[in-house]
């Protein structure tokens, strides 16, 4: 299955100017989660997919599906065997997906069709995952295989264009057709909410709206398409931008202090996990928030134990006990991420290890 195209802020030197002055924008809610595709495994299509997806299914009328850049399974595979974070979206497809459906649109476009959508799992933005029921995975993008013609983007990914995808409204009425719409809303698959359309468009003064997943929260942004184009661009608004810092660690060229800079380094969430993982898994002690106070130590001590030369080359100044508040601030928030992947995926809090790439 194609990696989804980079999406481009829409002030990248990569947007043309006349890119806001088409005559069929659509602006569409942009979602906060983490990104997923399927893909329905079709026999009289064998020799149209790759490898990946045709070892991942699990014969005829298998739903095969991935991460934004990883295979990961099949609908039929057991929930054991898969990250708990993507267990509510494999519920999706088992419950939330019409296969039938999606299976006579292979006849339509006489190809097989790979699926964009957004696994909603909190990443930054809290829509409310602990008391109210949200779909599961919100679709955004269709393709059909035979439009393919490269796997992975060359040279710079914000060159390639989304030529092939089909256009906006196809695209809707796929993602329509092939919604099982008397699925639990907990495992629901649902289209992205279009915003306007517009032939009128100024994104220096665009004002990002409520989310339609709540209206007491902003959403993350939106994405501006374009089918003459070929495009689509993003505008992210900028209090997201400071809370998924938060969230996530700042970039070190934001980094305002040499503690800041060694955190936003060497503080990743996989190296959080780790050290999560140790000490439930291994030592036996009970996941939860609770763990800070023994988790950050640790983390400090695996980046100075696995990166002091880096560390002690570094051009900035440095006092080493301004790491320590700022790793704790960190591993509290990535806890509690998955904390509340764990609860809305209705998964054992050990298997929520992976960024889903």
């Amino acid at each position: 299955m194609k990696i989804y195209p980079k999406i481009p802020r829409y002030d990248h030197p990569v947007v043309p100017e006349s890119f806001f002055e088409a005559d069929d924008l659509v602006i569409v809610e942009k979602y906060d989660g983490s990104g997923f595709r399927f893909t329905l495994y079709d026999d009289r299509y064998a020799d149209m997919y790759p490898d990946p997806v045709l070892n991942a299914a699990d014969g005829d009328g298998c739903l095969v599906f991935g991460t934004r850049r990883s295979i990961r399974g099949n609908r039929r595979d057991d929930l054991d065997d898969i990250d708990g974070a993507l267990h509510r979206a494999v519920r999706c497809l088992r419950e939330g997906i019409e296969p039938t459906a999606l299976r006579d649109l292979h006849d339509a476009y006489d190809s097989p069709l790979i699926v964009y959508a957004e696994n909603l799992v909190y990443s930054t933005l809290d829509y409310g995952y602990t008391d109210r029921d949200l779909p599961a995975l919100v679709g955004f993008d269709v393709l059909p295989y035979m439009e393919i013609e490269t796997m992975t983007p060359p040279g710079n990914p914000y060159d390639e264009t989304f030529e092939g995808f089909l256009p906006t409204n196809e695209a809707w009425d796929v993602l329509n057709r092939i919604r099982n719409d008397s699925a639990p809303t907990a495992h629901a698959f649902t289209p992205a909410t279009v915003l306007e359309q517009s032939s009128e468009f100024d994104p220096e003064s665009f004002q990002v709206p409520p989310s339609s997943l709540g209206d007491d929260v902003r959403a993350e942004g939106v994405v501006v398409r374009s089918d003459t184009h070929d495009r689509r661009v993003k505008i992210v608004r900028e209090a997201f931008k400071e809370l998924n810092r938060k969230q996530f660690g700042r970039n070190p060229d934001d980094a305002d202090s040499g503690a800041a800079y060694l955190v936003a380094t060497y503080c990743t969430s996989a190296r959080i996990r780790k050290e999560v993982r140790s000490m439930v898994v291994e030592e036996g002690r009970d996941f939860g928030v609770h763990l800070t106070d023994d988790l950050y130590p640790r983390v400090v001590e695996d980046i100075w134990a696995e990166n002091w030369q880096e560390i002690m080359r570094l051009e900035r100044e440095l006092v080493p006990a301004d790491v320590f508040p700022l790793v704790a601030k960190r591993c509290v928030r990535e806890l509690r991420q998955m904390e509340t992947n764990a609860d809305l995926n209705d998964a054992d809090p050990t298997t929520i290890w992976h960024h889903l790439e």
